[in-house]
Order: C-alpha cells, then sequence, then structure tokens
C-alpha cells in the first residue's frame, strides 16, 4: 500500500488502474484480474478519491485518459517494472541463479563496444548472466538514479545526484562518408576539404551537445550546408550509407554499416569526447561489476581510439 494525500492508496486500486490503460476498457481489466467489471469501476472511482484528480473521461461508451492519468501511469509502470524485477531477483536467489548484470548503454555502445566486452568476461565467468539494455543518455541517467541498473555506459555525465562515473575510454569522431564520394580517396580530412558539403547534423540530447563537431568548421570559416539532422548514430550511418551527407561522428556504430558503402577517415583537428562507467551511488560494492569495468579499461583504455 502506497501514501497519498494523507490516505492509502491500496495496491489493488492501482493494479486496476494499470489494467485498464493497457486493454483500454474496464471489461478486460476485470477479466486480467478476475472480478466483476463493476468492481473495476470501484476501484477506479476510489482511487480517483485519493489521488483528487480524474483518471478516465467516458465518451461514446469509451474510456478516454485524461492528461493526468498519462503521466500518471508513467509513474505506476515504473513501479510495475520494479516490482517484477524484484520478483526475478527472488526467483534467481531461491534457484540459484546465476549472477545477472544489468547495463544500460547508448545504442552505438551496446552494437560496438559491449559485445566485445561481454564476450571477453564470459570467457573469465561464465557463470554471471548479462542483461543488456539500449536507452538514451537521460534514460540511462534516470536508470541508475533509481537503481534499475548495475552499470552505464554512456557519454560523461554532470555532476548529477544519485550516480558515480569513472572515464573509461576518450574516442574522436571519424568523418563518414560513402565509399564513391571523393573525399573518401584522402587519408585524413580536415575543415577545408568539407566546404559546400552537404554535412550531417547530430541533435543534441540532454546535457551531451555535438555543436563541436559544427563548430569546428563555422571556426574555420568553412561555407557547408546541413539540412539533414539525427540523434542516432546508426540513423546517421544510415544516411550516409545513401550518399545523402558526411558526417563527424562517433566512431562506435560504424562497423555494421561499411557493408554498405561507408568508410571512415580521422579528422583533424581530432573531436574527442570522454565515455563513462557509471553507477548508482548507493550501490553496493560488486566484485563481478569491479571485474566487469576492469575488462571494458582492457578493450578499451583512457586513451585508446576504438
Amino acid at each position: 500500500m502506497l501514501w497519498v494525500a494523507g490516505q492509502i492508496m491500496k495496491h489493488r486500486q492501482v493494479e486496476a488502474f494499470r489494467f485498464v490503460m493497457q486493454t483500454g476498457t474496464t471489461a478486460q481489466a476485470a477479466k486480467l484480474m478476475s472480478v466483476t467489471q463493476p468492481a473495476i469501476s470501484r476501484l477506479i472511482a476510489d482511487l480517483e478519491i485519493h489521488l483528487q484528480f480524474k483518471l478516465f473521461e467516458r465518451s461514446k461508451g469509451r474510456l478516454h485518459p485524461t492528461p493526468e492519468a498519462i503521466r500518471f501511469y508513467s509513474a505506476v509502470d515504473r513501479f510495475f517494472i520494479g516490482m517484477d524485477a524484484l520478483e526475478h531477483s527472488a526467483q534467481q536467489l531461491r534457484d540459484r541463479s546465476p549472477t545477472t548484470l544489468k547495463v544500460f548503454a547508448t545504442p552505438a555502445l551496446s552494437t560496438g563496444i559491449l559485445p566485445r566486452a561481454i564476450a571477453r568476461f564470459r570467457e573469465l565467468h561464465a557463470n554471471v548472466a548479462f542483461q543488456l539494455e539500449t536507452a538514451s543518455y537521460t534514460q540511462i541517467a534516470l536508470r541508475l538514479q533509481t537503481h534499475q541498473a548495475s552499470l552505464g555506459i554512456t557519454h560523461a555525465f554532470p555532476d548529477l545526484p544519485g550516480l558515480t562515473q569513472e572515464p573509461f575510454l576518450t574516442a574522436a569522431h571519424v568523418c563518414a562518408m560513402h565509399h564513391t564520394h571523393p573525399l573518401a580517396s584522402k587519408a585524413v580530412i580536415t575543415p577545408q576539404d568539407l566546404t559546400g558539403e552537404n554535412m550531417l547534423r547530430i541533435l543534441p540530447e540532454g546535457n551531451v551537445d555535438w555543436d563541436a563537431t559544427t563548430a569546428v568548421l563555422e571556426q574555420s570559416g568553412v561555407r557547408f550546408r546541413s539540412d539533414i539532422a539525427t540523434q542516432s548514430s546508426h540513423t546517421g550511418y544510415a544516411l550516409i550509407a545513401r550518399n545523402l551527407a558526411i558526417g563527424l561522428i562517433e566512431p562506435f556504430a560504424a562497423d555494421p554499416w561499411r557493408r554498405s558503402g561507408v568508410v571512415t577517415r580521422p579528422f583533424e583537428p581530432s573531436l574527442d569526447f570522454t565515455y563513462v562507467v557509471a553507477r548508482p551511488e548507493a550501490q553496493p560494492v560488486s566484485g563481478m561489476v569491479d571485474a566487469f569495468i576492469e575488462v571494458l579499461r582492457q578493450i578499451h583504455g583512457p586513451d585508446d581510439q576504438p
């Protein structure tokens, strides 16, 4: 049970709300909870009294969630996901199942660095299971702060409450283009080489700002176009594979796209970014977590290029 506005919000009420949101009807929610439809309606009504705001509007015989219900559902869903994780952990203890490391990483890192690190780690610790999930930079921070992850592998965070971080890799952006582009014949790309080119713009996310990749061109006085933008490295490489733009882009997602004609070249001056291993601040010391971080360091030292 949960306390809300001085009253007790019962688990059954929240469960009924969650099922109505998922199924769209009180009838389907009643079937899932093995109760009557009027019982579901009563649970929802009691929950609305406790919350002091309306959850659903009825129009033409259908329930439509209010804006408040949609925001509340987001918190409810996180709560139930956390409960499921607790049950899974308890089942592992009952079954003496392998330890699970739950790792969140940005999409580029999860397809570039992490598979190599997990393969190396499993050679040393075959009894450790992995759950690798891709998430955005801001989502990773939230998962760590709410203890939904063992580790986060991402760009460096600013100082954020509830998590600690340590650098494990500094990597330079590369210049990526289709292999038929004239610049593919050059060994190193400089700002002047990109005069008149259509440069892929990587959109910022949270506190990660890629403006340095275009600022270096602007500061060099180079005139270029930038009419294609995306937030995802893999999407960026897909656009480059279609010869739609040239990208100053992180190198980790490049390998799968080489089969589609993408080539990468070093760019000077170097555009360096720091990547970190982050974990919940109050997380108990774990030998397995420390061992995995050590494997990451062995594969990619702080000054290595991928």
